[in-house]
């Protein structure tokens, strides 16, 4: 029994004289102890919990409630039922590679448990791998085996103390994967195609023993000895593309322009593991060529005078440079000037500027014509006039594709009119009929970029397509001459191809801080390095470029090969303003306003106007 009391005494006192017993016949326990609040104002008594002696502790054990138990002990699940109102013993099963059996059915998840339950454990062991493959390299010079190892699981339980709720845990031994026998691996080598003598066994034997997954190279072909061009160096001159801005000159007469110091050696052809010839790249040995303005002493390539040096066509040679300081105007004559013109100063109203090289302005140009084979500058504003690069061949870019497309089609016509088994003279008609179509529409998109050819360009161009007429109007009357006529034009297109790759390897710009009612025309690319242009034609072969963030094209027209990066285009008022692309893979990036028209060949391209 309980009893409140201020004191051990008095708590013995008070259930002695309750329970009718000796005070010597009782026990005590203390559950709290009294207090006194307040200063001692408030005192609270103790609780004692009070025995009679000689109660049998079985007896009170009888009394209290025992939950039920499970245990993992040496691989076994031990399970005692519970006491009083204690629960059952329960058991949280989740292991994928674990199987458990309770009185002969399958079990997963939470589970109930008691002592009588026959508890079956097993596992789901996993068992070591080991897997390979040949691999070549991509020149065939060698072969791999990657292997691939997995080692397994032997699974056991987890001890678990005893508790009331439990989880059923795994851990588990690792299995090595078993050794590759190295004759495997050989024959898988051989099916594959690899000769046995390039299987180095070595490497086979250590790629088995290995017990690590990788790639491991286990065969190799003869390399073969690569080719050596011919050793020539140049000066770095030669390779500055910028435009000159000073006064003197890039080199001095006497300057060493380039030195062979070996020739090209053909190199030693090699073997791939499948016994394959690797074929090595037919060189052929280059003689050092002086152009005009150089010369030609021993093994080396001298400048004959002052100039610019460049390389063209395997000739080096030496631009002259002229030079002009101050402005030129009406006082001074035209420049037509075989080699570079540097103006230091400001090119005047209608002035004329021809030179075969580069023309760079040190000013501003105004209302004047320029005409350069390579390059043009100017440092500062273009108003009026036109400024030309490139030996007017600013359609080359867009040109070459559609002429390449044309010879692979009389390609084509030429394979079609063999007359091989199964063909009849109807499917070499056929073939004929589907060539003309394709050409026809070839020449239709060359059309379609007539605006930037000048008159004898778009005049050969003609001629060509006539030519074709002629000769299908003379193959469908099987005239001899129409299929003579067909080669001639080949050969021509031909010619005409390699001419175009030539001249846009040696690729041509016009920079210029800032255009105004001006026209700009380069077979390379336009750019524009400042406040951007105002009602101006220009046109280039590739791209035209804008490379300040805030630059204006205020009304005009931009016609480019591939490309257009501007800044704004437009004005709030909606001025006109067309940007065209002529390639359709090409694009055209900015911010515009409306009144601005932007065309993707002959496709309209949407965009997001900004708003005023």
């Amino acid at each position: 029994m309980r009893i409140e009391a201020m004191s051990w005494a008095e708590a013995i006192e008070k259930a002695a004289e309750e329970m009718k017993l000796p005070k010597d016949g009782l026990t005590v326990k203390e559950i709290s102890k009294p207090e006194k609040k307040i200063m001692g104002l408030k005192k609270i008594p103790g609780v004692y919990e009070i025995l009679p002696k000689g109660m049998e502790k079985e007896e009170i054990k009888e009394r209290e409630d025992v939950n039920g138990t499970v245990e993992v002990r040496n691989g076994q699940v031990l399970v005692t039922d519970p006491k009083g109102k204690g629960v059952d013993a329960s058991l949280f099963i989740h292991e994928d590679q674990l199987i458990v059996n309770i009185n002969g059915e399958p079990v997963t998840g939470n589970r109930t448990l008691k002592s009588q339950d026959v508890i079956e454990v097993s596992f789901e062991h996993l068992l070591p791998e080991v897997h390979f493959q040949v691999e070549p390299s991509e020149s065939m010079l060698e072969a791999y085996v990657e292997i691939r190892r997995k080692s397994g699981k032997r699974y056991r339980l987890k001890n678990l103390e005893k508790t009331s709720r439990g989880s059923l845990q795994l851990e588990y031994d690792a299995l090595a994967p078993d050794p590759i026998d190295p004759e495997q691996v050989r024959k898988a080598l051989e099916n594959y195609g690899v000769l046995p003598e390039f299987i180095l066994e070595d490497a086979v034997k250590k790629a088995c023993e290995s017990k690590d997954s990788g790639k491991f190279l286990v065969a190799k072909g003869k390399p073969p000895v690569e080719s050596r061009k011919t050793d020539i160096d140049y000066c770095s001159e030669i390779f500055v593309k910028e435009i000159t801005r000073g006064l003197e000159p890039v080199v001095m007469k006497g300057t060493k322009l380039a030195e062979k110091n070996g020739e090209a050696v053909e190199g030693i052809p090699g073997v791939d593991v499948k016994g394959a010839e690797i074929k090595v790249q037919k060189v052929k040995d280059e003689e050092l060529k002086a152009a005009e303005g150089a010369f030609l002493d021993g093994n080396a390539v001298y400048a004959e005078r002052d100039g610019r040096p460049y390389l063209k066509k395997g000739e080096i040679g030496v631009v002259p440079l002229l030079t002009v300081v101050g402005d030129l105007d009406k006082d001074t004559e035209d420049i037509d000037f075989d080699g570079d013109v540097v103006v230091k100063g400001n090119v005047q109203d209608h002035m004329v500027i021809r030179a075969t090289g580069n023309i760079s302005i040190i000013g501003s140009v105004y209302h004047s014509e320029l005409y350069a084979e390579q390059n043009i500058e100017v440092q500062g504003k273009v108003i009026g006039g036109t400024l030309r690069a490139g030996d007017e061949n600013a359609v080359f870019q867009t040109l070459l594709p559609i002429v390449e497309k044309v010879i692979l089609v009389v390609e084509a016509m030429f394979t079609g009119l063999q007359l091989t088994e199964g063909r009849t003279v109807q499917d070499i008609m056929d073939n004929i009929s589907k060539g003309k179509e394709e050409i026809e529409v070839l020449f239709q998109e060359i059309k379609q970029i007539e605006e930037i050819f000048i008159p004898h360009q778009m005049q050969v161009v003609e001629e060509i397509e006539k030519k074709f007429a002629y000769v299908f109007k003379e193959i469908r009357l099987l005239h001899k001459e129409g299929f003579i006529e067909l080669n001639t034009l080949y050969e021509r297109l031909l010619s005409m191809a390699e001419m175009m790759r030539e001249e846009l390897l040696d690729a041509r710009l016009i920079k210029v801080y800032y255009a105004q009612n001006a026209t700009l025309k380069s077979s390379g690319d336009v750019e524009i390095t400042g406040d951007g242009s105002y009602q101006s034609s220009i046109v280039a072969g590739s791209e035209i470029r804008f490379t300040k963030f805030a630059s204006v094209v205020k009304g005009g027209t931009l016609l480019a090969g591939r490309y257009i990066k501007a800044g704004i285009v437009g004005t709030p008022s909606e001025i006109q303003t067309f940007l065209k692309v002529l390639d359709r893979e090409g694009d055209i990036t900015g911010r515009f306003y409306k009144g601005t028209t932007l065309m993707r060949k002959d496709e309209l391209k949407e965009y997001g106007a900004i708003l005023k």
